[in-house]
């Protein structure tokens, strides 16, 4: 890696410092699967950064919480209704296992190197395509005719760990009091940053929701919005089960309960009422 250009936002491949427009982004976390499985978009916040909007992913992942903007498109819509519409730049999220057909569930077998191998295909030239996946040498047996052989090695292509992109992205952009033990998430590494500015203790995922003391402006408020406009029927009666479900895409093994009740106390209090949130939130804990 080299250190990222004099611009105000550099493209992802600038940033990496390579001219090669397909890429691969590797978290170790899509790997995990059943029980096992979470914070599988983790790295989204980061390529967001990169102007990165548009992004293909497993159904399963979307929980009911966006923690950063984007357009999705579900892999399985991709497999049923092909790529001729797909939008470029994209980011695409597949395991190796998904990439082979060995991931399966009760519904379906999920085997997306036909896809991957047509995106690679028809995408614009230098427009990027970033594959996020669970290994540096991902593999397309029915494509790849030696066998073992990545097909990396046939495209022009830049490979790079994610942990190591978001450590240097930190050391640029945010002064954080989140070790990147706690959380590979660059959300939270922002929201701790913000807070840390505003003189607060930003040292944990818990404390970075306690809407009793955070700053108007910080981003701890957005998933509360997100998350009324999602359910805006209020018909769910574990609501503190479905945040925490609902984080689970975004946060590795941690204190996600004791986020989901913070965020459910705030959304009691203002009566799952935006116009009520914002009051509560600008007025910065004056009484609703």
């Amino acid at each position: 890696m080299t250190d990222p250009p004099d611009t105000h936002r550099p493209t992802l491949a600038e940033f990496i410092g390579t001219r090669d427009s397909f890429l691969v982004v590797q978290d170790p976390q899509l790997a995990k699967s059943g029980t096992q499985a979470r914070a599988q978009l983790r790295s989204l916040p980061l390529l967001t950064k990169f102007g990165l909007e548009a992004v293909a992913h497993p159904g399963i992942y979307d929980n009911g919480l966006r923690l950063v903007e984007y357009e999705m498109t579900a892999n399985e819509s991709l497999r049923e209704n092909g790529v001729g519409d797909v939008a470029f730049p994209l980011v695409h999220y597949v395991s190796q296992e998904m990439l082979t057909g060995e991931l399966q569930d009760e519904n379906r077998t999920y085997d997306d190197q036909d896809i991957v191998r047509q995106l690679l295909r028809i995408r614009p030239e230098g427009v990027p395509y970033v594959l996020v996946t669970d290994t540096n040498t991902p593999m397309m047996p029915r494509h790849t005719k030696k066998p073992g052989k990545s097909f990396v090695d046939e495209f022009e292509c830049t490979v790079v760990d994610h942990k190591a992109l978001l450590k240097q992205y930190l050391q640029y952009n945010f002064e954080t009091d989140l070790s990147l033990s706690t959380t590979q998430n660059l959300y939270f590494h922002n929201v701790s940053a913000h807070h840390k500015a505003a003189g607060l203790d930003a040292g944990s995922i818990p404390k970075l929701f306690d809407y009793t003391k955070i700053p108007a402006d910080s981003p701890a408020w957005e998933p509360l919005y997100y998350l009324i406009r999602e359910d805006v029927d209020n018909v769910l009666e574990d609501y503190s089960e479905r945040i925490r479900e609902a984080l689970r895409s975004w946060t590795e093994r941690g204190p996600t309960q004791q986020v989901a009740n913070r965020m459910l106390d705030m959304l009691e209090l203002i009566e799952f009422e935006e116009p009520r949130l914002d009051n509560y939130r600008y007025r910065h804990q004056g009484d609703i």
